[in-house]
C-alpha cells in the first residue's frame, strides 16, 4: 500500500491520482509494461540536441585571404558570413564588388603597409592603399564599382583600395563609384579616382533612382580617403545622408564635357534634407568645394567646419535652399580657412539662418562672404581681407548680428548692405 502512495501524485480531490508510466516493465502500468515510455524523452532529447547545433552562431569571425585561398575578391564574399573579413594581398583586381551584410573589406597590412608615403596629392597615404586595386577598366555592364548592401545596420568596413578606372556608362542613374544607400559602414584610407560615369562617392537614405526613402538613414564615417578627377562631385550626400566627413582629400573632381561655366560640381555635395558633418578636409580645385542644392528642411543645420578650401572654380562654400515656404534651412560654418576660389569665398542663398564665425576668408575673386534672401545671419569673429569685391555682401536679408571681424584690404567695401529690410 505504502509502495503505490509513493507513486500517486494528487487529485484535484486531494485523493491519490493515476500512477504515472516510468517504463519499468515490471510495473503494473499497461504503458510501462510495453515499453514505450522509454523512447518518448529520448526522442525529444535528440531533436533538442539537434536544434542547438542548428542555431549556434559562429563562435569566432574569420579572415579570407585573396588570392591565397580565393582566386577574387567576389569568390570571397561569396564564402564569407557576417563578421568575417576579407583580407586583399597587393594586385590589381579587375572586377566590380558587392560587399555582404556584415563583411569587412580589408588590404593586407603585411610587409610595411601601414607605412605612410606620398600620395597622388598633398596628403601621405597608406603603402597598402596604392598597391592594393580594384579596376573598372573593361567591364561593359553599367553598375557601381563598389556597393554595400541596402538598409542595414550591420557593421561593415571598406578600408585600403585603390578604386580606379570606370568607364563612361550610358544610364539613367547617375553611377559613382563608391555607392553607400541606407547603410552606415566605415570608409576609410582608400583613393577613388578616374570615374568617367560620375563621381566619387554617394552617401544616401534613398532607394535608386532618387527613389522612396529606405528605413535606414546612411550615417557612414567616411575618412582619410583621397578623392580626385571624377567626373562629378567627389562625395555626394543625397537624401537621409546623415554621414561624419572628415579628414579627406578632395581635388579635380569636376562635370566633364561641360562648358567652363557649367563643370560645377562639388568636392562634397549636400541635396535636400541631408545633414552631414563636414569636418577638416581638405578641398580644392574642384568645381566649388562644398556646395549643396535645393537644400531643404530640417530640424538639425549643416555643418561645416575646420576645412582648408581654395583654388575651385566657383565659391568655395555655396549653400542654397529650395526657397519658397520652406523652414529649417541653416547652416553653421566655423573655423574655416578659404581662399584664392574663382568667385566668392562663401555664398549662401534662400535659407532661414547661417551662422558663420572664427572663419579666414582671404582673396577671393568675389566677395569673401556674399548672402541672398537670407531670413538671420550671424557674422562674428572671422578674419576678412584681400577679396576681389566686398568683404561681406548681405543683399535682402531680414535680420543680421556682425560682431568681432576684421575686415580689410577688400576692393569695393568692408560690409555692402543692399536692399537691407527696415524695421
Amino acid at each position: 500500500m505504502s509502495r503505490t502512495m509513493d507513486r500517486s501524485t494528487p487529485s484535484s480531490a486531494g485523493g491519490p491520482g493515476p500512477r504515472p508510466a516510468c517504463g519499468d516493465r515490471s510495473c503494473p502500468a499497461p504503458a510501462c509494461r510495453s515499453g514505450r515510455v522509454a523512447a518518448v524523452p529520448l526522442l525529444a532529447v535528440a531533436v533538442i540536441l539537434l536544434l542547438s547545433l542548428c542555431v549556434v552562431p559562429k563562435l569566432r569571425a574569420e579572415e579570407l585571404l585573396v588570392p591565397d585561398d580565393y582566386f577574387s575578391i567576389g569568390e570571397a564574399m561569396e564564402e564569407a558570413s557576417y563578421g568575417d573579413t576579407v583580407v586583399v594581398k597587393p594586385g590589381v583586381y579587375n572586377e566590380r564588388v558587392v560587399i555582404r551584410e556584415g563583411v569587412n573589406l580589408v588590404s593586407w597590412d603585411g610587409d610595411g603597409g601601414n607605412d605612410l608615403v606620398d600620395g597622388p596629392g598633398r596628403k601621405k597615404v597608406l603603402r597598402r592603399t596604392l598597391r592594393t586595386i580594384i579596376d573598372g577598366s573593361g567591364i561593359d555592364e553599367p553598375g557601381y564599382l563598389v556597393s554595400f548592401p541596402k538598409d542595414t545596420t550591420a557593421p561593415m568596413r571598406l578600408d585600403g583600395f585603390t578604386l580606379r578606372n570606370m568607364p563612361k556608362y550610358v544610364s539613367g542613374v547617375q553611377l559613382f563609384m563608391l555607392e553607400i544607400r541606407g547603410c552606415s559602414p566605415t570608409v576609410v584610407n582608400n583613393i577613388l579616382t578616374g570615374n568617367k560615369s560620375w563621381g566619387g562617392m554617394l552617401s544616401t537614405g534613398l532607394g535608386i533612382g532618387m527613389g522612396p526613402a529606405l528605413d535606414t538613414t546612411a550615417r557612414p564615417l567616411i575618412a582619410n580617403n583621397v578623392i580626385y578627377n571624377n567626373s562629378g562631385p567627389g562625395i555626394s550626400n543625397g537624401s537621409n545622408s546623415a554621414a561624419t566627413i572628415r579628414n579627406n582629400e578632395i581635388f579635380g573632381n569636376n562635370f566633364a564635357g561641360k562648358p567652363a561655366r557649367m563643370r560645377a560640381a562639388p568636392g562634397i555635395g549636400v541635396r535636400e534634407f541631408a545633414r552631414p558633418i563636414i569636418d577638416s578636409n581638405l578641398c580644392y580645385r574642384n568645381g566649388s568645394g562644398i556646395g549643396a542644392i535645393n537644400f531643404d528642411s530640417n530640424p538639425q543645420p549643416l555643418v561645416i567646419r575646420n576645412n582648408v578650401i581654395f583654388d575651385n572654380r566657383r565659391a568655395g562654400i555655396g549653400l542654397r535652399g529650395m526657397g519658397g515656404v520652406k523652414t529649417d534651412v541653416r547652416a553653421v560654418v566655423e573655423n574655416n580657412r578659404v581662399y584664392d576660389n574663382y568667385t566668392s569665398g562663401m555664398r549662401f542663398s534662400k535659407m532661414d539662418q547661417v551662422i558663420v564665425r572664427y572663419n579666414a576668408v582671404y582673396n577671393n575673386r568675389r566677395s569673401g562672404l556674399g548672402f541672398y534672401n537670407v531670413g538671420d545671419v550671424i557674422i562674428e569673429d572671422n578674419e576678412i581681407y584681400g577679396n576681389l569685391t566686398a568683404g561681406m555682401r548681405l543683399l535682402d536679408v531680414a535680420a543680421g548680428a556682425l560682431r568681432r571681424n576684421h575686415v580689410y584690404r577688400n576692393a569695393t567695401a568692408g560690409i555692402d548692405l543692399i536692399s537691407w529690410k527696415k524695421e
